[in-house]
């Protein structure tokens, strides 16, 4: 498989930093595109699979996902490079807000726009689902939607901790992956 060279790697995550808004799942989609459909670096389930452990890392999504596709691509110095490419852009715009704040607060254009974005986020954020659960329900059907469900309605109905779903869910997938298939399913026990 061919990997992408450093510069390719840093300068992309600064493109997709620089360009994605609402938060780590609207940049999902993105990513996927790129690496998986426009280059082919990563398999589908691949992607799948670093979308999964972002939440599990301490930090913000976005730069989770791109040191994680850095680091799986090019190894440490893929990881560090994907890094500093995606947090050069919300260091620039955080560092323009700053000194521009007074009139960004009070500008009317400014507001609206961020206003008429709020709607695109959350379009990109039901796309990244879809094709989160798309791609999870192309094997272990079964399993996925009793998972996705479960995770869903407990979220929704109670107060139970995000992370806490995040790490049950993991524990739960581990167990019937690595434990029950292997000695339940293949005869072990």
């Amino acid at each position: 498989m061919e990997k992408p060279s450093l510069f390719r790697l840093a300068s992309s995550f600064f493109k997709i930093n620089m360009v994605t808004f609402g938060g780590g799942y609207s940049i999902i989609p993105v990513i996927s595109k790129t690496y998986v459909e426009k280059w082919g670096y990563l398999s589908e389930e691949e992607m799948l699979n670093l979308i999964a452990l972002c939440p599990s890392v301490p930090g913000a999504m976005a730069v989770n996902a791109s040191v994680l596709v850095g680091y799986r691509l090019r190894g440490k110095t893929g990881a560090l490079v994907s890094f500093i490419g995606a947090i050069l852009p919300p260091l620039f715009i955080i560092t323009a807000v700053f000194y521009f704040y007074a009139e960004f607060q009070s500008n009317q254009i400014i507001q609206a726009v961020l206003n008429g974005m709020r709607g695109a986020v959350s379009a990109i954020m039901l796309y990244a689902t879809f094709n989160m659960a798309k791609g999870a329900l192309k094997s272990n059907k079964i399993f996925s939607i009793l998972m996705m469900s479960s995770i869903f309605l407990i979220g929704y109905f109670s107060d139970v901790p995000t992370v806490a779903l995040i790490l049950s869910a993991g524990a739960i997938g581990f167990f019937y992956f690595r434990i029950f298939k292997t000695l339940v399913l293949k005869g072990g026990l």
